[in-house]
């Protein structure tokens, strides 16, 4: 049984109006882009942190509309503890942990008995914690976030690279510190458990290498480097920052190699355009201009007129996945070129047209993932901060409309894909 419990409403009282100014974009600087050789790092974690706050809070209606769906359709499916959030009933058969299942038909309407997978929280739970500061969805979707942190709390297994980052995220929004300390405490262990930052990268890098899943070695090592900035912020000084270079180092060297395991001259790789993607964080993150253009340039290039991606050149179909995160890490790392909010804005408009009545995400198959829905709410609410919005993206009217019928039927075409995904495999 679930024990009930009061949730912090005043935490999103100014969180829960469905009003923003729009801001306009920033001076455009054209296709040079953002990096020069000798320009400082980019901080992706600080662009995430800051997003939806003060000016960061506009954003168009249709975006806010798709988020405060999307978050209740994360909630409905998470195995919830506090009170009946999930409004399956306060006594129901889930496993009662916070988090979700990993995959299963659309037509699903809750979680499984399963217990849920100890990768998926962070990441899933940011696309409540995206609607709540970006979409002002309010005290259910800060539930489902407080949910999967008192999940991530009484499970030390909770420790996959997005968790940290959430951990640190969390402890922000609900003004407690404890969920901050659990994410450094999960953190501490695993570095520990390889020898140091050098030694868990370089093992998720090798494993990933080793289940010929390469394309995901900048998606998990990059999101080490963005978890360890978040954890330099929370706790500065204690060596968080070289941690958060280190793994973006480990990702630059890789794809810089002679004889790279995730190759960018080889499109039809597995994952290629989530390594492309993740790619940018790591080179942003080390300041490396030249390389994060070129990989800028080739991810551009990979999408489609429709605005989505595929996973691969060999996997050539729309991939909701893909796009998601081609937009997250755009967002992240490339706010003020032309091009890539060019692409930011495509991708939007294909994310929005492709969610279904029931606030999620399916894909041709009629399966649903969580961490797929996450992932496309935050994309979402990244890219229509005033870094990465602009006209084209509030014009849009058939995503994320008033009733939230399926755009897919009002289009007459198949919904996306879905990838392999990245947590197909267990992390190391």
């Amino acid at each position: 049984m679930k024990v009930p419990s009061v949730v912090l409403g005043v935490l999103v009282a100014a969180a829960c109006g469905d009003q923003g100014v729009a801001v306009p974009d920033p001076p455009d600087p054209g296709d040079v882009g953002v990096m020069a050789a000798d320009a400082e790092p980019l901080a992706p974690f600080d662009v995430l942190r800051d997003a939806g706050r003060g000016e960061h809070a506009a954003g168009a209606p249709a975006v806010r509309r798709a988020l405060v769906a999307g978050a209740d359709r994360l909630a409905a499916l998470q195995a919830d503890t506090i009170g009946d959030n999930a409004r399956n009933g306060l006594v129901d058969s889930d496993p009662d942990d916070g988090g979700w299942d990993f995959i299963f038909p659309s037509t699903t309407m809750s979680h499984t008995a399963t217990v849920s997978f100890p990768n998926l929280y962070g990441e899933t739970a940011l696309g409540a914690w995206a609607a709540v500061v970006g979409g002002r969805a309010g005290n259910r979707a800060l539930s489902v976030a407080l949910d999967a942190g008192l999940g991530m709390q009484a499970n030390p297994d909770v420790d996959s690279p997005p968790d940290f980052a959430f951990g640190v995220l969390l402890a922000d929004l609900a003004d407690n510190p404890g969920f901050a300390e659990v994410a450094r405490q999960h953190y501490d262990a695993k570095r520990a458990a390889f020898g140091g930052a050098a030694g868990l990268g370089g093992s998720i890098r090798d494993g990933r290498h080793n289940r010929k899943e390469d394309g995901l070695i900048p998606y998990d090592v990059g999101w080490l480097a963005v978890s360890a900035a978040a954890l330099d912020v929370a706790f500065p000084g204690a060596g968080y920052d070289a941690d958060a270079h280190t793994y973006a180092q480990i990702v630059v060297d890789d794809i810089t190699a002679a004889a790279p395991f995730f190759d960018l001259d080889d499109p039809d790789e597995d994952s290629y355009v989530i390594g492309l993607a993740w790619a940018q964080i790591a080179a942003a993150r080390v300041g490396a201009g030249d390389l994060f253009r070129d990989v800028r340039a080739r991810l551009i290039d990979q999408q489609h007129p429709n605005g989505s991606w595929p996973t691969s050149g060999a996997k050539p179909a729309d991939d909701l996945q893909s796009t998601a995160i081609a937009v997250e890490t755009m967002a992240l790392t490339d706010r003020t070129n032309r091009r890539a909010r060019q692409a930011m804005r495509r991708g939007v408009r294909f994310l929005l047209d492709e969610q279904a009545a029931n606030g999620g995400w399916p894909d041709a198959a009629g399966n649903e993932l969580p961490l797929v829905d996450a992932e496309i709410m935050l994309g979402l609410m990244l890219a229509r901060t005033p870094e990465g919005s602009g006209e084209a993206i509030g014009s849009v009217t058939r995503g994320g409309r008033d009733g939230l019928e399926s755009g897919v039927a009002a289009r007459g075409v198949a919904p996306g894909t879905v990838g392999s995904g990245p947590y197909a495999a267990p992390l190391p």
